[in-house]
């Protein structure tokens, strides 16, 4: 019970940090550390709450979303339906296979809306997960002759609960975690 209120806690934050950096022009303005592409937003909004998206070698011609992904799939992260602040990967938009990842900013029924950091600056999309080939209900992802919409590259989605934190949760003084007392808190994971 402690684990998945702390799970749903962290969701939380990592949506509401995504959000509000939808509008900035480059992941520089968040992290100096962090490449300016989309694994770098997302390395950068997970750093902000302990969570290490860096794996100790890439793999030889392995681009930084394969990366993710792989430390996904080795931490048993994955998963088809989206909360908030889980990681949603794309395939086949620039180039063949993995290739583009962002965060779950919310979750409406089959609706989805995430952030994520396109060649404009960070923004904010969406996409359904019943209707894939709306226009209506999906944004564009790939432009050019062989335009594609989101919900037609979605590849699937990764929880942060399966990551492993640097340093400890944040417990207060007072025995409370963002506020909420637990009889026996896991202050380090």
């Amino acid at each position: 019970m402690v684990l998945l209120l702390l799970a749903t806690m962290l969701g939380g934050r990592l949506a509401e940090h995504a959000g509000a950096a939808a509008g900035l022009r480059s992941v520089r303005q968040l992290s100096r550390e962090d490449t300016d592409d989309c694994s770098g937003f997302v390395r950068a909004i997970y750093g902000r709450e302990g969570v290490d998206l860096r794996a100790p070698q890439a793999s030889p011609g392995e681009n930084g979303v394969a990366l993710i992904h792989r430390l996904a799939r080795e931490r048993r992260a994955l998963r088809r339906s989206p909360r908030p602040g889980d990681l949603v990967f794309f395939r086949n938009t620039y180039r063949p296979g993995l290739s583009h990842v962002g965060i779950v900013d919310g979750v409406r029924g089959s609706q989805i809306s995430f952030v994520h950091r396109t060649h404009t600056g960070i923004v904010r999309s969406r996409l359904d997960l019943r209707r894939p080939h709306a226009r209506d209900l999906n944004d564009v992802l790939r432009g050019g002759p062989r335009r594609a919409l989101t919900g037609e590259l979605l590849a699937g989605f990764a929880s942060p609960d399966h990551f492993r934190l640097r340093g400890k949760i944040p417990v207060g003084e007072d025995g409370r975690i963002d506020g909420h007392r637990f009889r026996r808190a896991v202050a380090d994971r």
